[in-house]
This record gives structure tokens, sequence and C-alpha cells, in this order.
């Protein structure tokens, strides 16, 4: 987990001229901060869906507000491997149990719970921002792929 602002990627935004809406996590909106780790598979279930669809929503009709006003909705930036805000890859793996026979999650191609439920509240609303996600771990090359997609949304 990032201790706080990912100064490389928030960069690319300001040398862009680019505005933030900030997303809520919908992990610790759910479960909260004192959590173990979880796969997509433990986050696709029903409660965290009606939850994840409240969060899309709010955020579809905050982006239909900006539209109507002026501004385009370019992208939404997710978290490589997330559960819930993977957009390229997401993480599959322990379904429960005991924890300490667990193993160990897989990395797949895939998307996160929250990413897959705001796509398809965004595009049934007729907003189709450009998906990205950012690896935490490789801030540096994020942030080049991130100006890349972001600076031909702009011309």
């Amino acid at each position: 987990m990032a201790k706080g602002v990912l100064k490389e990627i928030i960069e690319v935004f300001i040398e862009l001229g680019i505005g933030i809406i900030q997303l809520p996590c919908p992990e610790t909106g759910y479960i909260g901060l004192k959590r173990f780790w979880h796969t997509r598979e433990q986050y696709d279930n029903i409660g965290f869906r009606e939850y994840c669809h409240r969060l899309a929503e709010e955020a579809a009709d905050l982006a239909l507000e900006y539209e109507r006003n002026g501004y385009r909705i370019l992208a939404i930036v997710g978290i490589k491997r997330s559960p819930s805000c993977g957009v390229r890859e997401t993480t599959l793996g322990w379904r429960g149990g005991d924890p300490r026979k667990a193993g160990e999650y897989r990395r797949v191609k895939g998307t996160g719970v929250f990413m897959e439920i705001i796509r398809e509240v965004f595009e049934r609303q007729g907003l189709k921002p450009v998906m990205i996600d950012i690896d935490v771990s490789h801030l540096n090359e994020s942030a080049i792929e991130l100006r890349s997609v972001l600076s031909k949304l702009t011309r």
C-alpha cells in the first residue's frame, strides 16, 4: 500500500493540466483499514458488489455533472493487481478457511470487482473514459505509460 501521494503519477496530471477526482477506496469503505489482503474471489460477493454499485452510481452522476458543464472525463485510473481496482490485472487465490493454509495468490489478467462495475455503470450513462491502471511498485514506468495515454486524449 502506498504511504501517501504518488508523486510520479500526480506530476503527469499537473504537467498535462488535467484535473483529478479521487474515487473512494471500496475496500476501505466496506471493510476498513484493519484487514488482511483479499483476492478478487473474496470481494466478488453480493454485499460488496452492491456497495461498489452505489459508489459507481455516485461517481457516474458526478462525471455527468462535469460533462454537462463543459468538462471531459478522460480516464479512470485503477491500481494494478488490486482485487477491486485492477483494470488489466487482478489477483485470484484463497477463497476462505484457515488463513494459515491460504497459500499464495495468483496475478491474472482481468478486472477487479469495482472497476468491472464502474465500467458497466459509466457505459450505461453514455460515459466511456479510457480505463488504465498504475503499478505502485513501478511508478516511473506507470507514469510514462499514463503520460502517453493521456497526451493522446488531450490533443
